[in-house]
């Protein structure tokens, strides 16, 4: 399962089929573990595509590129 790093922050990322040919990839941080603690928003990239692992590789270059991750492991 892929894996995204908001900071020190690891995020799971899911990877679903949409209508067609369009893909929808969500990069889930974690819930808060303390309270008082300031959540982060889900990422989401819509891509379309055949093939899963070129879409979550490609969503998530996308997401590093935009400075939103840090890095990221499939």
């Amino acid at each position: 399962m892929a894996r995204a790093f908001i900071g020190d922050l690891v995020c799971t990322v899911h990877v679903d089929k949409d209508l067609g040919d369009s893909w929808s990839v969500q990069v889930l941080p974690p819930p808060p573990s303390k309270k008082g603690e300031r959540s982060v928003s889900p990422l989401v990239v819509k891509l379309q595509g055949e093939d899963r692992e070129k879409i979550t590789k490609g969503a998530l270059e996308i997401l590093q590129k935009a400075g939103k991750i840090e890095r990221y492991e499939l």
